[in-house]
């Protein structure tokens, strides 16, 4: 069976109980093609979702490249139900963009999320530099596609699926002879406008619940910053609180919205609230050391193939100079990219070889990632 039959059957034979469960309202993609679809990244499960708004042809997503990587009988079922383009986070893209160009080309469908991640607090990003330079080298024609709701059905910090209701529509559908009259930056600014979501902003309004018995398990993996005593990395997540050692205890109702000692109306404000106070304290204490307490931590290099070779274990830290894990230590001047993946890794380039942090608790990475960019934009000299 080939995989457009594979996905036909897959979509009527599982999508009623999907839509069911989620809660799910898809609009359909424009029938035909080729095109390349752009839609704002909330879930892993948004191929799923998207999948479902094109029932009748197959969609080619790109996607992290640590999917070649699962468990072999994962990987196979992922690969006969979906193409997919691997694209390594922490590392440039142009191989994958080649590669949808050339998707397009051979008359596929290509869906791609161009913040480059889910989202961790229920903004849509700033989708990545090398997308528009993509579309306009494709000529082919783009639909960009919003998925509301979908953050609140499965947060990328959290454990499980909550159910609730996620809507998805279609935001806008151009020809390749209009794209081909845009500069890049029109196009960008173009993409970012029709995927842009905020989720707690609609939330606030519509307050629809999404139950779960877990609502604050793993928040530590997204919140590292108490407002109550200013402390780094001392909150948790315990069934619907975020608590602190200091005494701190805010709660979670079923719209996922703080109650109880929260200075912040939603997840959203106090993730920025966090980000912009520590890197105030970096740049008043560049040399403000980081550290993770365990012998646990794990670093691997990717090696060619997707192989991951374990090349240390140990604690992990950070000072103004360079981050480290184990024995092993990289300085921040030699790092090029940096990413995180999934809810516990630490993604980053260092030279031509590529590695991996993995923890193994919910831990907030953005610490690390936040003291690079402020290194590499130069404002911490």
């Amino acid at each position: 069976m080939d995989q457009e039959r594979i996905w036909r059957v897959l979509c009527r034979l599982l999508g009623p109980a999907i839509r069911k469960y989620m809660g799910l309202d898809m609009e359909p993609l424009p029938e035909g093609g080729p095109y390349l679809i752009i839609c704002n990244h909330v879930t892993n499960l948004d191929p799923v979702m998207l999948a479902l708004a094109s029932p009748g042809k197959a969609i080619t997503y790109v996607a992290s490249e640590n999917i070649l990587r699962l468990r072999p009988r994962l990987r196979a079922v992922l690969f006969g139900a979906f193409s997919l383009i691997a694209r390594r986070k922490g590392a440039s893209g142009a191989a994958a963009a080649l590669s949808t160009v050339r998707a397009l080309r051979k008359g596929k469908n290509v869906c791609i999320f161009a913040e480059g991640e889910t989202s961790w607090n229920g903004l849509t990003g700033k989708i990545h530099p090398g997308t528009a330079p993509m579309i306009k080298a494709s000529g082919s024609a783009l639909v960009t596609y919003r998925i509301h709701g979908g953050y609140f059905t499965f947060p990328r910090w959290a454990d499980g699926l909550r159910r609730g209701k996620v809507r998805g529509m279609v935001a806008g559908i151009h020809s390749a002879e209009e794209l081909g009259g845009m500069d890049t930056d029109e196009i960008t600014a173009l993409v970012e406008r029709e995927i842009s979501e905020d989720a707690f902003a609609a939330q606030k309004k519509e307050r629809v619940p999404y139950r779960s018995k877990k609502r604050a398990e793993s928040l530590s993996s997204l919140l590292f910053l108490c407002p109550r005593c200013r402390a780094v990395g001392t909150l948790r997540g315990k069934g619907s609180h975020i608590l602190c050692s200091c005494g701190l205890d805010v709660s979670l109702d079923e719209c996922l919205l703080p109650r109880g000692d929260s200075p912040f109306g939603d997840l959203c404000e106090w993730d920025r609230w966090q980000s912009e106070t520590f890197i105030g304290m970096l740049s008043r204490n560049p040399d403000m050391a980081l550290k993770e307490e365990g012998e646990d931590y794990r670093l691997y290099e990717v090696l060619p193939g997707n192989i991951p070779a374990l090349r240390a274990m140990g604690s992990l830290g950070a000072d103004g100079r360079a981050l480290w894990i184990g024995r092993s230590s990289f300085s921040y001047s030699g790092i090029r990219e940096m990413a995180l993946m999934q809810k516990t890794k630490l993604a980053f380039s260092c030279g031509d070889r590529y590695y991996e942090i993995h923890s193994p608790r919910p831990l907030c990475l953005h610490k690390y990632l936040y003291r690079w960019q402020l290194l590499s934009s130069g404002d911490g000299e």
